[in-house]
């Protein structure tokens, strides 16, 4: 376990020169992150593309003292996820599941209580490869919070409704979400995203996490 997830960490700080900037420039001091140590409960998952959702998760992961995991596409997205823009609506629309190159072992994941869920918001829904690890394990009665990453809010309700339908026995914070308008309408604005609060980048984190009274 501890081995999976160092790598994992690993693999993320390789990473860090280019993707360790949230929204407005805001970089993570990840000298501050301590190795996984394979004895906390709380776990933070995500897929980052750009750099925004990493450094929220390592935020998050800072803060909560959490282990940290980044889901890895088998087949990776190009340097600009714009540019396969095609292939990310035909998942979110087709609700594809792409395949992870990294799945946990089922019994790893079964040790935490706390899981923290991150994606970027692509054409309306999460990351497709982020719906692929949540149905990958059996997650009843696990607390999930989700954390999404955008440039606007429409629809951000939406990627929060499919993350609870792929933990329908989890308890999820928040509790519940705004009245979806219309479930199976993903590819028209319904305003309906008032209420849900979200971090935004890296530095709004800590009081997101005091707001939803995840820490104190």
């Amino acid at each position: 376990m501890k081995r999976n997830l160092l790598i994992a960490s690993l693999l993320v700080i390789a990473q860090s020169l280019m993707a360790a900037c949230s929204n407005n420039g805001q970089r993570v001091d990840e000298s501050s992150l301590s190795e996984p140590s394979g004895e906390t409960k709380t776990l933070v998952a995500y897929f980052s593309a750009t750099g925004n959702t990493h450094a929220v998760a390592l935020r998050i992961a800072e803060l909560t003292g959490a282990d940290i995991y980044r889901i890895e596409p088998a087949q990776s997205y190009v340097d600009n996820p714009y540019d396969d823009s095609q292939l990310i609506q035909d998942e979110a629309y087709g609700d594809l599941r792409p395949e992870v190159a990294n799945l946990l072992p089922a019994e790893d994941v079964a040790r935490y209580d706390t899981i923290y869920v991150g994606t970027p918001l692509w054409w309306h829904q999460p990351a497709m490869v982020v719906c692929t690890f949540l149905d990958a394990y059996d997650l009843s009665g696990k607390v999930i919070v989700p954390f999404v990453t955008y440039g606007a809010r429409t629809y951000l309700n939406e990627a929060m409704q499919k993350m609870f339908k792929c933990t329908p026995n989890s308890v999820h914070v928040p509790s519940e979400l705004p009245e979806d308008i219309d479930p199976d309408n993903i590819r028209e604005p319904q305003d309906d995203d008032d209420g849900i609060d979200m971090p935004g980048n890296a530095r709004g984190v800590e009081e997101w996490l005091q707001r939803m009274g995840l820490i104190h």
